[in-house]
């Protein structure tokens, strides 16, 4: 969010009333231009943090065949844990990812995520993958905050905090919840997909995130 400042005005009448009126007015400013940084702490701390991404962003997911972004390199990005740990993503730098983007307040979300933690539980993760799951379009007005949410069903893989704009969402095409994409070695995306996933089908995307090369298309990519 960017710095802003009042900068009272005009001569003063004296110092003791122009400190009174810059005192008031950041006081104003505090609570009327800073309400977005309230909105996104929760008991915990703040559930959003900064994001830098770098590279082209993906298309919209649009959830049909013939995904446009499936072949193109992922952007990169930096990000931070709900910790405040930096987390550098650099796709094509020899490890694989399956991103998973979930909202605190969506009750697919909800319902995947301890589906997910029972499965990686049981099967585990390949070498060279990485699951990452990314906490965006915080809403905590809405209950259930996300660092709280996560850690309470068991979430013990990498969880990084998008900011309050949802630039790691938008640079990677989210258009509805949960919604994952599939990044293979090679930093290509291999699949992008979005919630109600099989056991198979979570396996499946594991396999593909750990292979580069040629992209499978058709059925594959829907």
């Amino acid at each position: 969010m960017e710095d802003q400042r009042v900068r009272p005005t005009g001569p003063g009448r004296s110092i003791a009333v122009a400190l009174v009126g810059a005192v008031s007015l950041a006081l104003i400013a505090a609570l009327t231009l800073g309400g977005g940084d309230d909105e996104a702490k929760g008991p915990d701390g703040v559930e959003t943090g900064p994001v830098v991404v770098s590279g082209d962003g993906l298309s919209e997911f649009a959830g049909r065949p013939g995904d446009s972004a499936v072949g193109r390199i992922a952007p990169d990005f930096d990000a931070t844990t709900f910790d405040g740990q930096d987390v550098l993503i650099r796709p094509g730098e020899g490890s694989g990812y399956v991103l998973a983007f979930f909202a605190h307040w969506c009750p697919h979300c909800q319902a995947e995520v301890p589906k997910l933690v029972e499965w990686i539980g049981r099967a585990g993760i390949p070498a060279g993958v990485e699951v990452v799951a990314v906490s965006t379009s915080v809403r905590l007005e809405r209950g259930n905050p996300p660092r709280a949410w996560l850690a309470g069903e068991g979430w013990n893989l990498e969880a990084v905090r998008d900011n309050e704009i949802g630039t790691l969402a938008k640079a990677y095409g989210l258009s509805s919840f949960p919604y994952f994409v599939v990044i293979g070695t090679d930093g290509r995306v291999r699949n992008r997909v979005g919630g109600g996933l099989t056991p198979e089908e979570w396996s499946w995307m594991l396999d593909q995130a750990g292979r580069s090369g040629v992209v499978p298309t058709g059925s594959d990519t829907t």
